[in-house]
């Protein structure tokens, strides 16, 4: 059973197709915890062959999708293309976040408020930074480039 349909461009905006081609037109939109989602329906399912394999729902085929689910899409397609790259991005970007979290012992935020935890989280990366510095130029070098 297929859970998406496939998007195709029609005259008038985005639109969805069914496996047997059928097209699944946008009757309703709404806005759910802050995101805008669009709901697709057809009526054709109701003579078509593939029915079984697509949908149990008596009213026909209906999906539920969020407007920019395509961005989703499109990035999980780059990811299936080229996976080592995600991977080295992974290393080089969790090391930190990791080190902060555990050898930092900054797990959580100890403030409240987006302001507050920014100015906690700007700290903490500034304590993260100038101990690799001290680790990768030492104190040494680093005083006679200070003095």
């Amino acid at each position: 059973m297929r859970t998406r349909g496939t998007d195709c461009a029609s005259g008038h905006g985005r639109a969805l197709l069914c496996p047997a081609g059928e097209t699944l037109t946008c009757r309703s939109t709404t806005i759910e915890l802050g995101r805008t989602i669009k709901n697709y329906r057809t009526n054709a399912c109701g003579r078509c062959a593939l029915r079984p394999r697509c949908t149990r729902n008596n009213d026909g085929r209906k999906i539920t999708r969020w407007v920019d689910e395509h961005l989703l899409e499109d990035m999980a397609r780059r990811l299936r293309r080229t996976p080592e790259i995600f991977a080295r991005r992974k290393a080089l970007s969790e090391h930190p976040f990791g080190t902060m979290k555990r050898g930092m012992d900054q797990g959580y935020f100890l403030l409240k408020g987006l302001r507050k935890v920014r100015g906690e989280f700007s700290l903490t990366a500034l304590a993260y930074n100038l101990k690799r510095v001290l680790n990768i130029v030492g104190v040494p070098q680093l005083l006679a480039v200070l003095a």
